[in-house]
């Protein structure tokens, strides 16, 4: 959930692309015109992102120390503004706020990240008595005016605006290994910590507070609420408006719901309104029994809080998430009538909600797959009504789910807000075909491409298609009422074959996918042309969190696909690499996200001279030596230096490698004679973060070195992985990401494709028949054709990338292979969206179009070209692998 709220934080300003909110353009108008007239004219006023600071000329801010935060409705936020610049420039303090009105919504909206929420303005006190002295003038000044509570400080007095807490300044930080910064404070003992930026209020231990107190209640405080009755037993979800927990009810022995508000978040007392709004809908349905029975509501402290009842039963997202036929990799005709009887029962039951909803006169405003419960008889229930909408009593909240809302605005919405939900209804069906709704948005042809592609592939009825398009239709055409239309599925199921023959893709050969390279690189190349300092192509939104030269998210990743299929690169990509290489800027030390794979990159361009000089100048730093992974951390960084050693034949590049190795085996774990590194209480599992990708590196470092120390390291970490092996549905072997996980993934990152991709490694490089068959036994959970992302590091790309490996180093097998390949490709179409210039591909979630290797069209496009046109493997050093099966293998490829 946190990670969703953070993509979303990236979808407000385009809608095509993740882009930040510094991107947006300010209406100085609101904000900044205010401030130059409050403050001296040679104060120095500069945008950084969201931000306007201002500062005295020649000020050195400390590095550290106690900060001040403002809050503000928008309302007033102007003339809380303007006495606080006021304030602040009398006594010489800088200060930054919120660049205009806009900002300050989203900042205090729901969706904002909670470390950061409802922070409108910043002081930055020149030490510990100007700190004092300047919250208590902004105490007295500022009486009276109220705004959000900031999550991450702690208030000062009684004031409902005023917040402060101890962190970096112009502070020290360091690169991690995922190459974000991570800021530190540093001790009274010369040493560092991190500085915790996190929605609750932290003290380092090696301070006090200057204004103590006895403590009082606030956000996140005792888990019994309402007097005492309800027991708060843990969260379900966090947002800024406050969190959903699952309590016990002391007077009644159950369990409950118990949703909160927290005031001024999302403009006003909206999330206190919406909540006292949702309690009063929730009594009118009541005796429908078609949403959770209310409880209660009441206040405790300043927080809203609603109870109601505790509906067992799975979201309709969870629900088909275990039911889609097209997650088994054997599925049967009597798998699809099956999960197909099922979703028509469940959809009617859906539609005799909202029929009942409306025969109320109330529209649920936000139908989603969040928002309903499927339970254990097959019922369901309607849940989160915070945006329905009572005809003649409410206004309608334009606070609708990306991909189940209908393309026109509110505006040009019907005063009968039920056409909304019959269209949302069909969103929810078409989900049932495939969760693809967040791409809608981008293109509303996806749920029509999926349907006739799912006809073809699975056996649904043609009537599926028939029924989503009249449901999605947006223009006069009235669409038949739900229940009309389940009806309408339900005769449609009475033909349908209950056996257990293969569904139709997999009962005949497969057909060729389309080669799309061409219009995947053309699309890269379209918007090659407008390159910018932040990143060169749309990317996936770290590429703001870090660089924009990368590997994963970056012009590394671009070049790499452009190389790798022999491809000629856009003008000037090469030499944006290379001017981002001469930066200071640390770029960090990873294969994925930093300078270890930009110089595999520039290395592969016959940029040698570059490439080496950036390993050269690069020691191992703090934060690569604290993660262990091939894409993170010290395995990826020692890949990187046998590669140069390969290249250039310097010795100091192996004897690097040699370093990480070394410490590699130092820090392992050793678990029943296995090796495994954790990270925290997480054990990682795959290519990217766990011990198969070690391995893997330490192969290699065994075949440059000879020394058998590093080759049964190898052997012992990647045991350590096969060993959490589970079984798919289809008795295939799978992994989790984690050790314990419960899900397991078919990815290259984490999950099979990653694991084999190795395995099949340690075949060829051994010839131990062992690791063969280990392939034979999981090669099912790749042979698929769908799955929730196109993309290379988590999605249908890189599963195809490893089986098109399985094809060179199983050469008996290649046929079966390829045609799988091809399968996955097939997978991919329905998710390409046709653009001017080319296809492009939706990245993280499907929110956004994505150029970058990990989500998007280069990573994508790579996999296309190599499996029309053959090439190898990436970051894999297949080519100095040197067993006699390899050589043959890697000939039979070229």
């Amino acid at each position: 959930m946190e990670r969703r709220t953070e993509l979303l934080h990236y979808t407000a300003i385009d809608r095509e692309f993740f882009e930040p909110y510094g991107r947006h353009i300010v209406d100085s108008a609101d904000f900044v015109e205010l401030v130059r007239k409050v403050v001296p004219e040679q104060w120095q006023m500069r945008r950084a992102g969201i931000w306007m600071h201002c500062a005295p000329p020649d000020l050195t801010l400390p590095a550290q120390g106690w900060k001040i935060h403002v809050s503000s409705v928008v309302s007033t936020a102007r003339i809380v503004l303007s006495i606080a610049a006021a304030t602040l420039a009398a006594a010489g303090v800088a200060f930054k706020f919120a660049a205009d009105a806009r900002i300050l919504s989203a900042v205090n909206g729901k969706r904002w990240p909670r470390g950061g929420s409802g922070k409108f303005i910043t002081v930055y006190p020149r030490d510990a008595a100007d700190f004092r002295g300047i919250i208590d003038d902004l105490h007295v000044a500022l009486s009276g005016y109220a705004g959000p509570y900031i999550l991450s400080d702690r208030r000062y007095r009684d004031s409902r605006v005023l917040y402060y807490r101890y962190g970096g300044i112009a502070g020290e930080y360091r690169v991690a290994a995922d190459s974000r910064s991570e800021w530190l404070l540093r001790r009274p003992d010369g040493l560092t910590e991190p500085d915790e930026r996190k929605p609750h209020f932290h003290l380092p231990d090696w301070l006090r507070d200057p204004f103590p107190r006895d403590e009082v209640a606030g956000p996140g405080g005792a888990p019994l609420l309402g007097g005492g009755r309800y027991r708060i037993r843990r969260s379900l979800s966090f947002s800024a408006a406050g969190g959903i927990y699952l309590a016990d009810d002391l007077d009644e022995g159950r369990p409950v719901i118990v949703k909160e508000a927290r005031p001024f978040i999302g403009g006003g007392d909206t999330a206190t309104v919406m909540l006292r709004k949702e309690y009063r809908l929730l009594r009118r349905l009541a005796s429908l029994r078609i949403a959770p029975a209310p409880v209660a509501y009441f206040q405790d402290w300043e927080h809203s809080y609603l109870v109601e009842e505790y509906v067992e039963g799975d979201t309709l997202r969870s629900w088909l998430a275990r039911r889609y036929p097209w997650l088994k990799t054997r599925a049967t005709r009597a798998d699809v009538a099956g999960f197909l009887d099922e979703v028509v029962g469940v959809f009617t039951s859906i539609a005799r909600n909202l029929e009942c909803l409306h025969a109320a006169g109330i529209s649920m405003g936000d139908l989603s797959f969040h928002n309903c419960i499927v339970t254990a008889d097959g019922g369901t229930r309607l849940i989160d009504l915070e945006s329905a909408v009572e005809e003649g009593l409410d206004h309608p909240v334009d606070v609708r789910t990306p991909g189940f809302a209908s393309p026109l605005s509110r505006r040009e919405m019907p005063v009968d807000a039920r056409a909304e939900d019959v269209y949302a209804f069909g969103a929810n069906l078409a989900a049932a075909v495939m969760p693809m709704n967040a791409m809608l948005p981008l293109d509303r042809g996806t749920a029509l491409r999926f349907a006739h592609r799912m006809s073809a592939d699975m056996g649904y009825p043609e009537a599926f298609v028939r029924v989503l398009e009249q449901l999605l239709a947006v223009d006069t055409h009235r669409p038949p009422p739900p229940v009309a239309a389940m009806a309408s599925l339900r005769a449609s199921l009475a033909d349908l074959p209950h056996d257990t023959a293969p569904v139709p893709y997999l009962a005949s050969s497969t057909e060729a996918a389309t080669d799309a390279a061409d219009a995947l690189f053309d699309y890269i190349d379209e918007r090659a042309r407008g390159a910018r300092a932040d990143r060169y192509v749309p990317a996936g939104p770290e590429v703001f969190e870090t660089h924009p030269w990368g590997v994963a998210h970056g012009a590394a990743g671009v070049l790499h696909a452009y190389l790798r299929g022999g491809r000629t690169p856009p003008a000037g990509l090469l030499a944006y690499m290379l001017e981002g290489c001469q930066r200071p800027d640390h770029r960090g030390d990873s294969l994925m996200y930093g300078d270890a794979g930009i110089a595999w990159v520039l290395f592969d361009a016959r940029a040698h001279a570059e490439a080496a000089s950036l390993l050269r100048a690069r020691s191992a730093g703090d934060g690569i030596r604290e993660r262990h992974g091939l894409y993170d951390g010290m395995a990826g960084w020692g890949f990187a230096r046998i590669k140069a050693w390969h290249e250039t034949a310097e010795a100091g590049f192996l004897a690097d490698a040699c370093v990480a190795g070394e410490m590699l085996l130092r820090d392992a774990r050793i678990d029943n004679g296995m090796l495994h590194w954790p990270r925290g209480q997480v054990r990682p599992v795959g290519l990217a973060h766990g011990a198969a990708g070690i391995a893997l590196f330490l192969l290699h470092l065994h075949v440059a070195t000879g020394d058998e120390r590093f080759l049964r390291g190898a052997r012992d970490g990647l045991a350590f992985d096969l060993a959490q092996r589970g079984i798919n549905p289809d008795g295939a072997a799978s992994w989790p990401r984690d050790v314990g996980g419960t899900t397991l993934f078919p990815y290259l990152r984490n999950g099979t494709a990653g694991i084999l991709a190795v395995v099949a490694r340690f075949f060829a490089c051994t010839g131990d028949i062992r690791y063969r068959e280990i392939v034979l036994d999981a090669e099912g959970d790749l042979l698929r054709r769908y799955a929730v992302s196109p993309g290379t590091y988590d999605g249908l790309a890189g599963i195809g990338e490893t089986l098109l490996d399985l094809a060179v180093l199983l050469p008996e097998r290649a046929s079966i292979y390829k045609e799988a390949a091809h399968g996955i490709a097939r997978g991919i179409e329905p998710f390409l969206v046709r653009r001017p210039g080319g296809l492009a591909v939706p990245g993280a979630e499907l929110l956004r179009l994505s150029c970058d290797l990990a989500t998007g069209n280069a990573g994508v496009g790579a996999f296309f070209d190599r499996l029309w046109r053959g090439g190898p493997a990436s970051f894999m050093l297949d080519e100095h692998m040197p067993a006699a099966a390899w050589d043959r293998a890697v000939q039979a490829a070229a």
